[in-house]
Parts: C-alpha cells; sequence; structure tokens
C-alpha cells in the first residue's frame, strides 16, 4: 500500500526562509518544449524531442500583515509540500503579478504568480 500524504502542512518560504503567514495553497507548473523532428523515415508517425524546460506558479492565502514586495527581484522560494522531511521544490523566481481580493462577506486574500528562473529541486521524499 502507497503512501498517501495531506497538504495540510504545506508552506511557501521566500525570500529569507521565514514562511509566508497566511499560504493555504500553492500550485506549480513545470513543462516542456518539444520540436517536431518527423521525416521519412519515421513511416508516418510523428516524432518529437523535447527542448527547454520551465516552470511557473502561484501561491495565495490570507492576509496577515503587509504584503510580500519582491516584484521584478530574485528570490529563493521553498514550497514545502508537507510537513515530512525532503518534500520541497526549490528555485529561484520572479514574482510576476500580484492579485488582491476582498469582498463584504468574506476575508481579504492575495494571490501571487511567480516565474522559476533555472531549474527546480524536486523532492526527494
Amino acid at each position: 500500500m502507497s503512501t498517501k500524504y495531506t497538504g495540510k502542512s504545506g508552506q511557501v518560504q521566500t525570500p529569507t526562509s521565514s514562511e509566508i503567514t497566511g499560504i493555504n495553497s500553492w500550485t506549480l507548473d513545470v513543462s516542456s518544449d518539444v520540436v517536431e523532428t518527423t521525416s521519412f523515415d519515421d513511416s508516418g508517425v510523428r516524432a518529437y524531442l523535447g527542448t527547454i524546460q520551465g516552470w511557473s506558479g502561484s501561491f495565495e492565502g490570507f492576509k496577515t500583515g503587509v504584503p510580500i514586495t519582491l516584484s521584478g527581484a530574485s528570490a529563493t522560494c521553498t514550497l514545502r509540500e508537507t510537513g515530512s522531511a525532503n518534500q520541497d521544490w526549490v528555485g529561484t523566481v520572479y514574482i510576476t503579478g500580484h492579485h488582491t481580493t476582498s469582498s463584504h462577506d468574506g476575508l481579504v486574500t492575495y494571490t501571487y504568480d511567480f516565474q522559476g528562473s533555472g531549474g527546480v529541486t524536486e523532492p526527494t521524499a
């Protein structure tokens, strides 16, 4: 039986390795571009090769203080999946967007979009 994890202990840390409070979710998208390499040798079946990789995402949560001010600056970001050791995604990010939501019947929330630069270290557990 495989181990299952919950994200209840997840967190986002940046830029000083301290947790950004109020965050309740994050999303990470890792992608690879491909180029078509189909030739007559492929017998009418498309063929591809992987090229460059990239990653981006967002994190959001409730306002608990002054919003982070990283727009335009790079920072090391740690996205922790759970409270277990070695379940972190780590890399350099640029904050590319900041969105604030406020409504009469809810809490003020912040959403931050980021673009990864360079590689991202994947969890080892």
